[in-house]
């Protein structure tokens, strides 16, 4: 096992069962939240005419980053830590940088990924009619990150404090890569890329 490994390991050592079993929670509830979205969504995409296909893959990856698991209540370590805002005793802390430290890990990635939120809430390009993009992207970022939503919902209850924390970080990514990124501008691909150079060092 390397030093890391072992840091990371005494970092989950100390998180409780409760605050386990309510990081579970909070993650399967984002899941919910996301697929009733996407089945909404999958509804109403067969009568979007092809000039609105645009503005529907801008609502529709809002939506998914809108529902992952970035809050609190989906980590262990806030909700067994961060209630005092001390962080006193929290491992994350202690191996990643406090989370409201300007370069801790979780900083860094929250900075990049709400980048990338701000990048496709303001993107304009697509809004002409651009024929050459497949709507089959939509259709396929609906289906993915809907089976993506129910495969984490399944591994949950199998999870331990790390390997939670880890399967978050995967799961973001998969999340993130089922992005219609066809329908924007070359920048939205720069700032996905930069979340997930900020996800290695999630966990």
């Amino acid at each position: 096992m390397s030093d890391r490994a072992k840091e990371l390991e005494e970092a989950v050592a100390s998180i409780d069962a409760a605050s386990l079993r309510t990081a579970r929670k909070g993650v399967i509830m984002v899941c919910r939240e996301l697929i009733y979205w996407l089945d909404l969504f999958s509804r109403r995409l067969k009568g979007v005419e092809p000039e609105k296909e645009h503005k529907f893959a801008r609502a529709l990856s809002l939506i998914l980053l809108g529902h992952l698991p970035t809050r609190p209540e989906t980590c262990p370590f806030c909700l067994q830590y961060g209630r005092s805002r001390s962080c006193q005793g929290c491992g994350y802390a202690a191996t990643h940088g406090r989370c409201d430290s300007d370069r801790s890990a979780f900083s860094l990635f929250i900075e990049a990924f709400s980048e990338l939120g701000r990048a496709i809430y303001q993107d304009t390009e697509g809004l002409d009619l651009r024929p050459d993009v497949d709507r089959r992207s939509l259709e396929n970022c609906i289906s993915s990150s809907r089976r993506l939503a129910e495969e984490m919902m399944n591994d949950i209850d199998s999870l331990s404090a790390g390997q939670l924390m880890e399967r978050k970080a995967q799961y973001i990514e998969q999340m993130i890569d089922t992005l219609p990124v066809e329908f924007f501008a070359p920048e939205i691909g720069a700032r996905l890329e930069q979340v997930k150079r900020a996800l290695r060092n999630y966990w």
